[in-house]
């Protein structure tokens, strides 16, 4: 079983990991003049001190390196700053990932499958970006650039200091008016390319407990990780 779980999860999950932490990035800041990448940084980290929910829409594409086709999905992302996630894929195919902190569903609508990890909460302890709680430390592993501040937009690189397990390199689009994140693009340390797109977002509404939870429907079949 558990060789089953890694096999199907492997690959959603660790796209998750990348994906919970650039979507962290997406701040609304006040429009104050910005003279390197560096006072971003600062900025985005003051910013995270007093978001505590976060909502969007979002549209993903990834492709990997020597394989012509890309991969697209959309649907609605959920985050609360104690850990808890959801993401409702709606496109091409009905996939949840959610946790409430402690226990982590992969629900695969097509297959008639749900994956249970109880020890989720326990294993992301191990990770220094989890959900909002990473945006701290953001100067301390990234050197950031300045790539173009021109029109509607301006484009920041995050350089990281050292090596990380699942980013090479990330790219930030900010709305020149609003300053919120319209696109992220970073490349995974297996070269692959994540470009993220965010509409309708939303960090003042409250999101409920009940979001967090997933109560599997009747006849699919249960797939649970060994607790480590």
């Amino acid at each position: 079983m558990t060789k089953t779980f890694l096999t199907m999860a492997g690959k959603r999950v660790a796209w998750l990991w990348a994906a919970l932490f650039v979507v962290l990035l997406v701040l609304p800041l006040q429009a104050q003049p910005v003279k390197n990448g560096g006072d971003y940084l600062n900025r985005i980290e003051k910013r995270y001190g007093v978001v505590g929910t976060f909502r969007a829409k979002f549209v993903q594409v990834s492709k990997a390196p020597g394989v012509v086709r890309t991969e697209r999905a959309s649907g609605i992302v959920y985050l609360r700053k104690d850990g808890k996630f959801r993401w409702d894929y709606d496109k091409p195919e009905v996939v949840l990932i959610v946790s409430d902190g402690k226990t982590l569903w992969i629900y695969q609508a097509e297959d008639k499958q749900v994956m249970v990890d109880e020890a989720f909460g326990k294993k992301m302890k191990r990770f220094p970006y989890t959900f909002l709680k990473g945006m701290q430390r953001l100067h301390e592993d990234f050197d950031a650039r300045v790539l173009s501040g021109n029109g509607p937009f301006v484009t920041l690189e995050l350089i990281p200091k050292k090596s990380l397990k699942q980013i090479q390199k990330m790219f930030i689009t900010f709305d020149s008016t609003t300053l919120l994140i319209h696109k992220i693009r970073w490349t995974s340390a297996q070269e692959v390319e994540t470009v993220i797109t965010f509409d309708d977002i939303d960090i003042t509404s409250k999101i409920p407990d009940s979001v967090f939870h997933f109560d599997p429907p009747e006849g699919v079949d249960i797939v649970k990780a060994d607790t480590p």
